[in-house]
């Protein structure tokens, strides 16, 4: 997990050291577009259309292409981010809850997906909920994967991970605990998908009025959904909404045994205890009230 010092999941992750990123971006946006430009010309040379930079960071930078946009460009510095974020739209693209892949490029490390101008508005409580019902289909898109995508995810289940304890946590035994009843609720065949980069600008609408979520390239088949709910929840509070953290985890049980995943309300609070304890998560922003 990447360094979390505030926010939802503040404690749960550690800082990366100095110098991880071997060939970091530059963060000019005029720059970053000219150095755009040529990379589309390069490598997605049937993309026509004015640049524009959205985000010019030292791990990514985005653009919109086209005047009205029609796509989004994005451009990792790391190549575990850019493969992590093709990833993503390979496993959810059957769930219709990420935007339209269009292309990628592996030795430039850049992505095209399909421009979505509307953000979706969270203060509406049937919004929030779709949000939710968003966010299960991806915690539980291994179930409906087709025999290839299945195989090629073996090494990811839930059964697996259980043989071996990820490096960043702080308390195994937690963590395991955790995963027991993961599997208990979804199955050992099951991929813990989560670790969505869930935010209000990061919550987009189709033309038909569907969710769909952007920015995908935190995505993890190895943490489970959980950070995800904590991050449900503490946008449900930001966003107004009345005792966030009991609303979020009953809609999200709701949305999980509709979706087949057998979780009891008492083991997903106890599950998010286990998960908090194991990574030094400080707050579950009320989910266990």
């Amino acid at each position: 997990m990447s360094a979390v010092a505030a926010g939802p999941l503040a404690g749960a992750a550690r800082a990366r050291p100095d110098g991880w990123l071997a060939q970091p971006l530059g963060t000019d946006p005029a720059t970053a577009t000219e150095q755009a430009r040529t990379l589309l010309a390069l490598h997605h040379p049937d993309v026509v259309g004015p640049v524009r930079c959205l985000t010019a960071r030292y791990r990514s930078a985005t653009f919109a292409v086209g005047n009205p946009p029609h796509a989004i460009f994005k451009w990792h510095a790391d190549e575990a981010a850019y493969l992590g974020e093709r990833l993503a739209y390979d496993l959810l693209a059957a769930e219709q809850v990420v935007p339209a892949l269009q292309g990628s490029c592996d030795e430039s490390r850049t992505l095209l997906v399909g421009y979505l101008p509307d953000a979706a508005d969270l203060a509406d409580p049937d919004l929030f909920d779709d949000l939710i019902g968003a966010v299960v289909r991806v915690h539980t898109a291994s179930a409906r994967w087709n025999p290839t995508v299945r195989e090629a995810m073996a090494r990811w289940r839930t059964a697996a991970a259980l043989a071996s304890d990820p490096p960043w946590v702080d308390d195994p035994k937690a963590w395991r605990r955790m995963l027991l009843l993961v599997a208990a609720a979804h199955g050992p065949a099951h991929v813990p998908l989560g670790n969505l980069d869930l935010a209000a600008d990061h919550v987009r609408r189709h033309p038909d009025g569907r969710l769909a979520l952007v920015d995908v390239e935190t995505l993890r088949p190895d943490v489970t959904g959980l950070p995800d709910v904590v991050t449900l929840a503490y946008l449900a509070a930001q966003t107004g909404h009345a005792h966030p953290g009991p609303w979020v985890r009953a809609r999200y049980v709701r949305h999980l045994r509709r979706a087949g995943a057998n979780w009891a309300d008492r083991d997903l609070v106890a599950a998010l205890g286990n998960f908090a304890e194991a990574t030094g998560l400080t707050s579950l922003h009320g989910l266990d009230l």
